[in-house]
């Protein structure tokens, strides 16, 4: 999969380069997702006017119920 130099570059990332780099994914992620929602939005509808953009959160946060 990986070649020895490949390998020598991957063992150098600390865990915490690693971690920068998957929030720098996830962001990024998130900027597209708000643009296909800006331009569903601006689209006009293809139907008779009864269709639902469905929308759905691709990373939902989880439900925090009341603690006692």
């Amino acid at each position: 999969m990986f070649d020895a130099k490949q390998m020598d570059w991957l063992n150098q990332l600390s865990a915490e380069d690693l971690a920068i780099l998957g929030a720098g994914f996830t962001t990024l992620g998130d900027f597209f997702a708000f643009l296909a929602l800006v331009k569903a939005k601006q689209e006009p509808s293809k139907g008779k006017g009864n269709e639902v953009v469905a929308l759905i959160r691709a990373k939902q946060q989880p439900h925090k119920g009341n603690k006692k």
